[in-house]
């Protein structure tokens, strides 16, 4: 095993073809030709759809418009050999018609005459309906309204997806949907598996937020050409890439706890079918504080180093590549203060964090340019992923190698309404872990297989139905079958169902790092150590089903969207606190299960405002073994959320303000049994609840730069009594684990964004 785990890294760049297939004869062209019709973002980056564009046959007076999502149907009965395109201030567009059945096409705004003006302004957070897979689509503007400088603070301003600190010491963050952990979510980053195994936690941070062009969340368990992990829900960060990304652009960031950041990228094209993009990112913090006067820094002492280099390739035969290498470097201390006078400099309590990864993909494709139906691509991924903790005396050692083939091929039956999606893929994880004496290697090789099936009538339903299969070394064979189902009830109604099943292999000593930030002695009950902690997998279904109004309130735009899913395992590891002295890690015997619902109402009451209002009820149990069942700790069973967001109108140079809030309410919470402690050092059975409060102001001075100056928990809420047996972190009862709330108080921050495009 050592001889593996210290051999380096084969990083698989690997290109696909197929043969053409014979072209479309004018005498078989579809009864129908579809399509989309676009015009560019305001920020410069991706697309909005079109509505009311003019779609016409060259030549004749047969035509369409296009609808409020921007898409048109239009008979091929008197078809010529050009489309013409055409919206109110913007160039005509013409495409050859040479037998496709779906067109993309976008429109660049013309010149404009002084007594008329069109401005088409699209959301930054979109709910998806047309797409069963995707719920919500949250785009980079939508990231800007907060301090989002990693994926793990990326989401302060959604109400599906929670982060929260896993102990009051390292100032970790863990993503939660659906009421359970972010384990339980598959992380996509560009469509590739990418943020689990020993890096589910850290990862989240080796991903700046000006480093991100659009995530997209799925709540319920993805699609079966992604693997057999997801069970709550599938979120897939796309990132900016040699295509996507601007010319240049600098973002600076400082915050009053210390933290400072440099976030920059730059693309360039080379020569006629290479570009390439560079993305670096820097964060440093060397400032101690304690705000709540526990003796322990409210923040992390850290460096934190982050290169991506990314390639795209576009060939002249419908051949395209994407390849990337990413680099990630870390150091960090978190602990008592340095300052303490009664406390000898070498018995203070400090924990101590180095990692390193390495990480290459390479994604290639292929289109048949005469029936773009039928396509074939692949994908594969190289990771390496080093980290070692130190908690006081304790110890933790962990070591990845991973790498991930897929290979997909696409096509028809019969129609583009039938199409499918096969294909085969194999992984390989390579773990060697030490948690102080004892170590924990295992080695799994999964080779797989799937089936998808899409039934798409765009006007009124969609199905996806698949089916994979996996031969996991050490745990047999996975099932995964997998249904998706989306019914527009009328043409703003759109109803989506989903239901699956997913599997899991739990790595229970990274899931659980803040549990090490404490005194608690660990017992993992596995039952056969040759499969590493010898726990059996997890397995669990999910169903769920949403319901999404678009209308119009008061004459402007709005939405409703209602969604509840179940989530009941089948096995799950249980990491049972139920004991002060202990963290219990064991297989479920029993029940455990997850049920969600929420409500999300979207609304532009005015210009330039956009409001969104949103609660969820969570009922999260299962059964211990001894404690018999309970609700989950740490996780609230009502939670409401505001945001509202307004922004002046646009200069001449492109000048305006922009404002954003978001208020959020957190019930309480069930907390661990602390009954075993003396009894200056328990807790109440439940928390508090509590309201958070984030704001920020943005200046933009003209097109491309702007400043931004923003707060965290203004109300100033911090959980007391954070950190048990804070003054005796060396004794018997110190926990620093049970964290249900903010330690460090109100938080300032301000920086600059300079875009060049």
């Amino acid at each position: 095993m050592k001889t593996t785990m210290s051999t380096k890294l084969s990083l698989v760049i690997a290109f696909c073809l197929l043969l053409s297939f014979p072209s479309l004869s004018q005498n078989n062209l579809p009864r129908f030709v579809k399509g989309r019709v676009s015009v560019p973002k305001p920020s410069g980056e991706g697309t909005d759809v079109l509505p009311g564009a003019n779609v016409i046959w060259k030549g004749t007076q047969s035509g369409v418009m296009t609808d409020a999502y921007g898409l048109f149907k239009l008979s091929t009965e008197n078809a010529t050999d050009t489309l013409v395109f055409s919206f109110v201030g913007h160039q005509t567009g013409f495409v050859i018609y040479e037998g496709q059945s779906f067109i993309e096409v976008t429109l660049t705004p013309g010149e404009m005459l002084n007594e008329a003006e069109v401005v088409v302004r699209g959301a930054s957070t979109r709910m998806e309906m047309l797409n069963p897979l995707i719920a919500q689509t949250i785009d980079s503007r939508e990231l800007t309204k907060a301090a989002c400088c990693n994926l793990s603070e990326s989401f302060e301003t959604n109400a599906s997806v929670d982060a929260a600190y896993t102990d009051a010491v390292t100032g970790t963050r863990q993503i939660k949907m659906l009421g359970l952990d972010g384990k339980y979510v598959e992380m996509l980053v560009d469509n590739i598996p990418a943020i689990r195994g020993l890096k589910l936690v850290r990862g989240l941070y080796d991903i700046p937020g000006p480093f991100i062009n659009q995530i997209s969340i799925s709540k319920g368990v993805g699609s079966v050409t992604s693997g057999y992990e997801s069970m709550t829900g599938q979120i897939n960060v796309a990132q900016r890439n040699a295509t996507e990304a601007p010319k240049f652009h600098l973002n600076l960031y400082g915050n009053q706890g210390g933290r400072l950041e440099l976030n920059a990228i730059t693309r360039k094209t080379v020569g006629r079918k290479w570009a390439t993009a560079l993305l670096a990112h820097g964060m440093i913090n060397n400032l101690e504080m304690d705000n709540n006067g526990d003796g322990f820094m409210d923040n992390v002492l850290i460096r934190h180093t982050v290169l991506s280099h990314d390639w795209k390739f576009q060939g002249d035969k419908n051949i395209e590549g994407m390849y990337q290498i990413t680099g990630a470097y870390t150091e960090q201390e978190a602990g008592q203060l340095s300052s303490l006078a009664d406390v000898q400099a070498d018995d203070l309590w400090r924990t101590q964090m180095d990692s390193r990864s390495l990480e290459a993909t390479a994604k290639t494709g292929y289109v048949s340019p005469k029936f773009e139906w039928r396509s074939i691509g692949t994908q594969f991924s190289g990771k390496y992923y080093n980290q070692r903790s130190t908690f006081a005396d304790r110890l933790y050692r962990g070591e990845q190698m991973n790498f991930r083939g897929n290979v997909l091929y696409s096509s028809i039956f019969k129609t583009t309404e039938h199409k499918f999606t096969t294909g085969m893929s194999y992984v390989y994880d390579a773990y060697a872990e030490q948690l102080d004496s004892v170590n924990y290697n295992r080695v799994e090789q999964v080779p797989g297989a799937f089936f998808e099936y899409t039934w798409n009538n765009e006007e009124r339903f969609t199905l996806v139905a698949g089916m994979r299969v996996d031969e996991n070394n050490l745990f047999g064979t996975f099932w995964s079958p997998r249904m998706h189902f989306r019914y527009s009830i009328t043409e703003n109604t759109s109803f989506k169902a989903v239901g699956g099943k997913g599997y899991r292999t739990a790595n229970v000593i990274i899931e659980n790092t803040g549990q090490l930030a404490s005194a608690r002695q660990w017992v993992i009950q596995g039952t056969e150590q040759t499969n590493g902690f010898g726990l059996r997998p997890e397995v669990a279904w999910n169903y769920g089903a949403n319901l999404l109004h678009k209308f119009r309130l008061k004459y402007r735009d709005a939405s409703l969207s209602l969604d509840f899913y179940r989530t009941d395992f089948e096995d799950q590891v249980i990491t049972d606190l139920e004991n002060a002295r202990e963290i219990r890690i064991y297989n479920l015997e029993g029940r455990s299960f997850s049920n969600s619902a929420q409500a999300e109402f979207d609304w532009s009451p005015a210009r330039r405002v956009d409001v969104r209002l949103a609660y969820r009820w969570l009922q999260v149990e299962l059964d211990y073994k001894d404690a018999g069942r309970l609700s989950a700790p740490l996780v609230s069973t009502h939670r409401a959320f505001g945001n509202i967001a307004y922004e002046t109108k646009k200069n001449d140079k492109g000048a305006q303000w922009r404002f954003d809030a978001t208020l959020q309410w957190i019930g309480d919470q069930r907390l661990p049994n602390t009954e075993a402690n003396p009894e200056e050092f328990q807790l109440e059975a439940r928390s508090d609840d509590y309201f958070l409060l984030n704001a920020q102001v943005t200046k933009q001075f003209k097109e491309g730069f702007e400043l931004y100056l923003g707060g965290e928990n203004l109300l100033n809420f911090r959980q007391p009594n954070a950190i048990l047996a804070a003054e005796q972190p060396n004794g018997e009862f110190f926990d620093a684990s049970l964290v249900w709330g903010p330690v460090f108080g109100a938080m300032v921050y301000g920086g600059l964004r300079l875009n060049i495009d």
